[in-house]
């Protein structure tokens, strides 16, 4: 069990590492656990280190490049988790499949570039880019391994012979130098890959690591053509990708992507690039064979001992170049430049950040700007590399140079309430923010316009922001109509937006009939919408009578009328046997319908007053209004005929 999660399956090979199919028992899935020695000789900077390189691998999320799930570290062993890859490295492809088909080589070739360029994006530098750090997955989809491991040991011990010489066959030679490097070391090592991926083999080859590395430094690239035939765009990327001076080959990814998109236009001849850096180089001279008339024994001359003193110091420098091989180190103190201590940019401007450059004979590289609250605009926020770093005469400098401080996007604050942005607005620190308030239809705080236009780009600690809200509806004066003509008046106040009532209450008054009694409310300022109450007069009140009048509704059967129900009540007990009085007793009587209508100061005859329906004779009082001068009646009507009526005078 390694870090108390993730339980050993199986070895998988080593290297710099020991390698091992995992499983995590807390998440159940398969896992490649790779365990580095720490260095023990450095081992507080050797984990700082590590650290600080491979975490970083871990926000990488991209389809050709493995993932990487975990980085921990013990007293012995540096830890990276990553997924599980089953499929080959690109090494073994070739070895099983050479040659690679032209299309399927730069369908692979895009997806390493892809990869390379999405690290690249996040500031990472593979710098051991080689086939066989690159994986073909079951879809045949590359996965690019082990990113930022190779800065991560560049301190730690690298003795595994096999190792150096591996890596040293796709070495950049700024790399073999022992000099900065930048993104066109991946570059340099994909060209080396992008030739073994179409060929089947190396550029260079050497019976010792600093003998590869040698070729890399000072040999020009072989022909690809004496291999197999290719097209010349491909055969031109290879050469750009691989100039000895870095400033010569592709700056990024995405260059040499564009250049692949387009290699079967191109059937022009690569004209290699004029290199800015000559190099030196040390060579052993051939002994020359003596001549027949050069006595033996002769001493040599004075010309000739200095070359035979180097002879003898070449002769003991080559084991000590391949001790220091052992190692994986090709310092550059064999092929000494002038270094010193970058200068401090931080602060001036690009103009004069260009004369300190001249002056140092560094080269300007990539400008980038941004946004800074301390640094003033146009004025320099920091250099790659720092300040203090050692560099080389004719390095190149990238500026980060500052926009000043970020402007805020204005917001539209238009439609929504005052007080539900109010916080949002001051938090920003406008110099000032004015509120306007005018009368709308729209809600009151609602805000109806701003003095910045959205998506403006502003400082807010310098402007003012001026906001137009709501009042709501303005209010109307609403005036006394009371002793007006209610007609006028409901006509004004509703085409001023109020709603105008009148009273259910019937009022007589001394004022005209039509003409407004009260009036509620009766004066002040209202919003349209709101109700105005009104009491309209109906005249004076005239003389009149209440009568009462009682009558008596009789029951009748079925076909008599009035009269002889009235006859039939009087004699009928008397006349009828013991027998039909039993059975008329036992019966039940049907019901029949009354309507009663009533013409007076306050019915109309026309209309039924009231209706019910009987089984026997009833008392009925009708209740008559009579105004003076005036009279008033009233029918009954039974089961649809006028039974009883009488017309009844004021007096």
């Amino acid at each position: 069990m390694v870090s108390e999660r993730y339980k050993v399956l199986k070895y998988l090979g080593g290297g710099m590492s020991s390698v091992y199919l995992a499983r995590d028992i807390i998440l159940d899935r398969e896992v490649v656990v790779k365990l580095i020695k720490v260095d023990h000789h450095n081992r507080d900077k050797s984990k700082a280190r590590f650290q600080r390189e491979v975490e970083s691998t871990i926000q990488l999320s991209h389809p050709n490049i493995v993932s990487v799930l975990d980085v921990d570290e013990s007293d012995e062993y540096h830890l990276l988790v990553t997924e599980v890859v089953n499929g080959p490295t690109l090494k073994e492809y070739i070895r099983d499949h050479h040659p690679v088909p032209l299309d399927e080589a730069v369908r692979i070739a895009v997806m390493i570039l892809q990869g390379i360029r999405h690290a690249h994006q996040a500031g990472i530098i593979h710098r051991d880019i080689k086939p066989q750090n690159i994986l073909l997955d079951g879809q045949q989809r590359v996965k690019i391994t082990d990113f930022g491991i190779a800065k991560a040991l560049s301190e730690t011990r690298m003795t595994e012979t096999n190792q150096v010489m591996g890596s040293v066959q796709y070495i950049s030679p700024e790399q073999a130098k022992g000099r900065q490097t930048d993104e066109r070391t991946d570059i340099y090592s994909f060209g080396i890959v992008l030739y073994e991926l179409l060929t089947g083999s190396l550029p260079f080859d050497g019976e010792t690591p600093v003998s590869v590395a040698l070729k890399h430094i000072s040999e020009p690239m072989p022909d690809v053509l004496a291999h197999r035939d290719v097209p010349q765009g491909l055969k031109n990327i290879i050469l750009k990708c691989t100039e000895k001076d870095p400033y010569n080959r592709y700056r990024h990814a995405d260059d040499v992507i564009r250049a692949i998109g387009v290699y079967k236009d191109n059937e022009t001849p690569y004209a290699a690039q004029d290199v800015k850096d000559v190099e030196k180089t040390m060579v052993t001279p051939v002994a020359a064979p003596k001549s027949p008339e050069e006595p033996e024994g002769e001493e040599e001359t004075a010309e000739e001992k200095p070359s035979g003193r180097k002879r003898r110091f070449l002769l003991w420098l080559i084991p000590l170049l391949l001790l220091l091989s052992a190692g994986g180190v090709l310092a550059s103190t064999f092929w000494p430049e002038p270094s010193f201590a970058m200068p401090d940019f931080e602060g001036s401007t690009m103009d004069e950040a260009e004369q300190m450059l001249e002056e140092n004979g560094l080269v300007k590289g990539e400008v980038i700007e941004e946004y800074d609250d301390s640094v003033e605009t146009e004025h320099i926020i920091g250099t790659s590399p720092d300040t203090g770093t050692e560099v080389e005469a004719g390095s190149a400098v990238d500026f980060v140079v500052s926009l000043g401080k970020e402007p805020y996007k204005m917001e539209d604050f238009t439609g929504g309430n005052y007080d539900d942005v109010s916080n949002t607005i001051n938090s920003l620190g406008f110099q000032a923010v004015n509120i306007e308030e005018q009368y709308d239809d729209s809600d009151p705080g609602t805000i109806l316009s701003q003095s910045i236009e959205p998506e403006a780009e502003v400082h807010p600690a310098e402007e003012t922001l001026t906001l137009t809200v709501s009042q709501g509806l303005e209010p109307i004066e609403v005036v006394d109509y009371t002793g007006e003509s209610y007609e006028t008046a409901h006509e004004q106040l509703t085409a001023q937006g109020f709603n105008v009532e009148t009273s259910n209450e019937l009022h007589h008054s001394d004022v005209p009939e039509g003409n407004i009694i009260s009036q509620s409310p009766n004066y002040g300022d209202f919003l349209p919408g709101s109700t105005i109450q009104m009491v309209v007069s109906l005249g004076e009140e005239p003389g009149e009578k209440q009568y009462v009048q009682n009558i008596t509704i009789p029951y009748l059967k079925e076909g008599a009328s009035s009269e002889e129900a009235t006859a039939e009540e009087k004699t009928g007990e008397e006349e009828e046997s013991e027998e039909e009085s039993t059975e008329e007793k036992d019966s039940e009587p049907e019901p029949q319908s009354v309507e009663i209508f009533i013409e007076d100061k306050d019915n109309d005859i026309s209309t039924v007053a009231d209706s019910f329906e009987m089984t026997e004779e009833r008392e009925y009082a009708i209740d008559l209004t009579i105004e003076e001068g005036e009279t008033a009646s009233y029918k009954v009507v039974i089961d649809g005929k006028t039974e009883m009526e009488d017309e009844i005078s004021y007096e």
